[in-house]
């Protein structure tokens, strides 16, 4: 299994993190933090690639049941250009499972990567 969820975005950058940055509303993520790269090392003297990084959370629900359990869950949105190419990606929430010492982790790490992957899936198409 591949550590990250990567889709290529046949528009400019600057109109895939408008695109991002709508999805990321829709799909009820929360931006804790947005980071541009380019721009920051830019300011130190140094040249890149367009990079942003968003850092987000969502309240994930676990089941409908009266008491159900409901976690914070937080994962990294990343849109950056390589040669001439678009990207969005995100890590596969199921992959960091053994960081979570709950007992319902795998279904947790499940339920966030749907919603990444549909983010993903949403800014891109």
């Amino acid at each position: 299994m591949d550590f990250t969820y990567k889709r290529v975005c046949h528009s400019g950058f600057e109109s895939t993190v408008e695109a991002v940055e709508r999805s990321i509303r829709s799909f009820g993520f929360v931006v804790e933090r947005a980071h541009d790269l380019q721009a920051t090392l830019a300011a130190k003297g140094f040249a890149i690639q367009p990079l942003r990084i968003y850092e987000l959370s969502t309240m994930i629900h676990m089941n409908e049941a009266p008491g159900c359990s409901a976690k914070i869950s937080q994962c990294r949105v990343h849109v950056y250009v390589e040669g001439e190419v678009v990207y969005v990606s995100a890590i596969r929430s199921a992959v960091l499972d053994g960081d979570f010492e709950v007992e319902d982790a795998s279904a947790h790490g499940q339920l966030v990567e749907q919603q990444v992957v549909g983010l993903v899936d949403a800014a891109t198409a």
